[in-house]
C-alpha cells in the first residue's frame, strides 16, 4: 500500500460521514404527509390528510410552532398580517411541532387563526431544518415548484424583512 492510500480512505470515510445541512435556497423540497389539525383558512378538514404536493403551483410560506414557544406568539402575529395580506394567493400553513394538537387549538383560539396548522406525520421538513435542533419559531418561503426561497429561524421584532415582503409580491405576482 503506497502512502497516499490511507489519506484517500480517510478522506472518504470522513466525507461519508458527514451530515448534510439544512436546505439551501433553490433546493426542492422534500414531499411530506400532514394532519390537518385546525382548518383555518382553507378548505381542508381537521384530521384529513394532505402532503406539500397538494400546493404545488402556489407559494407557501411554512410557520414552524408550538403552542409552549414565547417567540412564536410575535411571529404568530406576523403571519397571520402576511397571510390575510396575500388571501388565497399564498398558502401559508403553520407546522406544529412538539406539541398536543389539543393545547395548539386551545391557543389558536385564544390568539386567533387565519390559516391552517397540521401535523407533520414523517417529520421530513422538521428534520430537514432542524428544527429541533435549532428552534423555534421557524419561517420557510418556497416557490410555486417547492423550491426553498427564503427560511429563517425566528422572525424578530419588525415583522418579516423588505427583501421577503419583496419575494412574496414577486411569487403571487408570478402566479
Amino acid at each position: 500500500m503506497n502512502r497516499a492510500t490511507p489519506l484517500a480512505l480517510l478522506a472518504l470515510g470522513l466525507a461519508a460521514c458527514t451530515v448534510p445541512g439544512p436546505p439551501a435556497v433553490g433546493d426542492r423540497l422534500p414531499d411530506t404527509e400532514w394532519e390537518v389539525v385546525d382548518a383555518t383558512g382553507s378548505a381542508w378538514v381537521a384530521e384529513d390528510r394532505l402532503s406539500l404536493s397538494d400546493l404545488e403551483g402556489r407559494p407557501v410560506l411554512l410557520d414552524f410552532w408550538a403552542s409552549w414557544c414565547l417567540p412564536c406568539v410575535e411571529q404568530h402575529e406576523q403571519v397571520t398580517e402576511v397571510a390575510e395580506r396575500y388571501g388565497d394567493r399564498l398558502a401559508v400553513v403553520g407546522i406544529l411541532v412538539d406539541d398536543n394538537p389539543a393545547s395548539a387549538l386551545d391557543w389558536l383560539e385564544e390568539k386567533g387563526a387565519a390559516y391552517p396548522t397540521v401535523t407533520e406525520v414523517d417529520d421530513a421538513l422538521v428534520e430537514a431544518f432542524y428544527v429541533r435542533q435549532a428552534g423555534m419559531p421557524h419561517l420557510a418561503l418556497l416557490d410555486t415548484e417547492r423550491r426553498l426561497v427564503w427560511h429563517r429561524l425566528g422572525v424578530g421584532a419588525g415583522g418579516l424583512p423588505d427583501e421577503v415582503l419583496g419575494l412574496l409580491d414577486s411569487l403571487v405576482a408570478e402566479r
